[in-house]
C-alpha cells in the first residue's frame, strides 16, 4: 500500500508539474498582448449607395480558398496529397485552387496553374479562431493558444495584415471561435467565410454588417478529406476583367464576387445583373429561382419573392444595407451587400484602424508577467513537495 501511495503521489506531482509547465508556456504568449480601443459600432450612413457589382466585368472565375492536404508529417488534419486536391478541383473546372494548410503555404499549384494564389490557414488556438491569409507572401506564426479577448483576435489580424494578405475570417460560427460581440468590434479583415461545410455563419455576418463592419462574403469547402467530407460544394464566383491573379485579387477586394452553396456540386443559377436605379435595387439571375430574399439591418428579411429570375427593391432611408440570397433546389447564391456611404469613402472594415490603449496594454502585460512568475514558483513548490 505504501508503494502504491508513493507511486500515486509521484504521478500527481508529475501531472501537476506538466500542467503548470504548459500553462506557463502559454502565458508567455499573452505577455505580448495589446489592448485596443475599438471604434463604436455604428450602422452605415449616407445619402449614397455603394454597389460592388456596378460595371461588373463579363469574365468570371471559380475559386476555393480553403482545403487541407497532408502536411506537417500528418500531425494536422489532412487526408489527401496536394496532387489529390489539385487534380480534384481542376477536374471540376475550378480556376483558383487554394490549398490552405495550417501555417504553411503550398506551392504545388504554382507551376501547374496560371492563377496560383498562395494561401494558408492561420490559427492553433483551442477555440478555432482562425483566418485565411490569401495572397500572402509569407506565414505569420504567432497566435494566442488559449482563450482570446477581442483584442487578441485584433492583434492577430494586424499581424497577418502586415504581410500584405487579404484576410478572410474563417468559419466564425464554428467551435466558439467568435462571439457576436467580436463581430461587432473586430476590423481590418476583408472577407467573412459565411459558407463553410462545418457551419453557415450568415447570422454572424449580419451582426458585423449591422455594426458598420463591412466585409465581403466568402464560401469555401474547408475540406480535410475528399472522400468523407462534403467537397466541391461551396465556392466563389469572382468577376475580373483580366485573367491574372493580381486583377482577380483586386476584384475580390472590391466585392465583385459572390458565394455559392450547392447540395450536389451543381449550380442552378448565376448572377446576371445587380444594378441601382437611384434608390431601387434590381437583381437579375440567369434562371428562375425558387425564392429570392432581400435581407437588411439585423438580418431582418425585408422582402421575399417566389419563382422568378428578377426582383426589385426600393431601398428605404432606414435601410443601412441590404443583401440578397437566392434559393434553388440544388444551390443557393449569397451576394455582397449594398451599403450606405458618404459617396467618397467606402466603409470597408479592412481600412479601419484601431487605437491602442497604452495604459490597459501595459497593465495587462504586467499582470501576465506576474502570473507567469507565480506559475514558476508554484511549479517549483510542487516539485519540492
Amino acid at each position: 500500500m505504501k508503494i502504491l501511495s508513493r507511486t500515486f503521489r509521484i504521478f500527481i506531482k508529475l501531472f501537476i508539474s506538466l500542467l503548470t509547465l504548459v500553462l506557463f508556456g502559454c502565458s508567455l504568449f499573452y505577455i505580448n498582448t495589446t489592448i485596443y480601443n475599438f471604434p463604436d459600432k455604428q450602422e452605415f450612413k449616407g445619402n449614397f449607395l455603394f454597389n460592388p457589382y456596378e460595371n461588373l466585368p463579363d469574365s468570371s472565375y471559380k475559386a476555393n480558398f480553403h482545403a487541407h492536404s497532408i502536411a506537417w508529417e500528418k500531425v494536422t488534419n489532412g487526408h489527401n496529397t496536394e496532387k489529390d486536391l489539385f487534380d480534384g478541383y481542376s477536374d471540376r473546372a475550378y480556376d483558383i485552387i487554394g490549398i490552405s494548410n495550417y501555417h504553411k503555404i503550398s506551392t504545388y499549384a504554382k507551376s501547374r496553374s496560371d492563377l496560383y494564389v498562395p494561401v494558408y490557414e492561420h490559427g492553433y488556438n483551442v477555440f478555432k479562431s482562425h483566418y485565411l491569409a490569401i495572397n500572402s507572401p509569407k506565414v505569420s506564426s504567432f497566435d494566442y493558444p488559449l482563450y482570446q479577448l477581442a483584442s487578441h483576435k485584433q492583434k492577430i489580424i494586424h499581424n497577418i495584415q502586415e504581410n500584405g494578405a487579404l484576410i478572410a475570417m474563417a468559419h466564425p460560427k464554428f467551435a466558439g471561435g467568435r462571439s457576436f460581440s467580436d463581430m461587432e468590434q473586430l476590423v481590418g479583415y476583408n472577407f467573412t467565410e459565411v459558407l463553410n461545410h462545418y457551419r453557415i455563419s450568415d447570422v454572424y455576418w449580419d451582426k458585423a454588417l449591422s455594426a458598420g463592419r463591412l466585409t465581403w462574403v466568402m464560401g469555401n469547402d474547408d475540406t480535410h478529406d475528399l472522400v468523407k467530407e462534403a467537397t466541391f460544394r461551396i465556392w466563389n464566383i469572382i468577376h475580373s476583367s483580366k485573367r491574372n491573379s493580381d486583377s482577380i485579387m483586386q476584384s475580390m477586394s472590391e466585392g465583385k464576387s459572390y458565394a455559392i452553396w450547392s447540395i450536389n456540386q451543381d449550380c442552378d443559377n448565376l448572377l446576371n445583373e445587380c444594378s441601382l436605379n437611384e434608390q431601387t435595387l434590381h437583381i437579375k439571375l440567369d434562371n428562375q429561382a425558387d425564392s429570392i430574399l432581400i435581407i437588411g439591418q439585423g438580418g431582418k428579411v425585408l422582402q421575399t419573392s417566389f419563382n422568378t429570375d428578377n426582383v426589385s427593391y426600393l431601398i428605404k432611408k432606414e435601410d443601412p444595407y441590404v443583401r440578397t440570397v437566392a434559393y434553388n433546389t440544388n444551390s443557393h447564391i449569397y451576394l455582397n451587400p449594398i451599403v450606405r456611404y458618404d459617396g467618397k469613402n467606402v466603409p470597408l472594415s479592412a481600412n479601419v484602424e484601431v487605437e491602442t490603449s497604452f495604459i490597459l496594454t501595459w497593465l495587462f502585460r504586467i499582470c501576465m508577467t506576474i502570473f507567469s512568475i507565480l506559475l514558476l514558483l508554484f511549479m517549483r513548490k510542487v516539485i519540492r513537495f
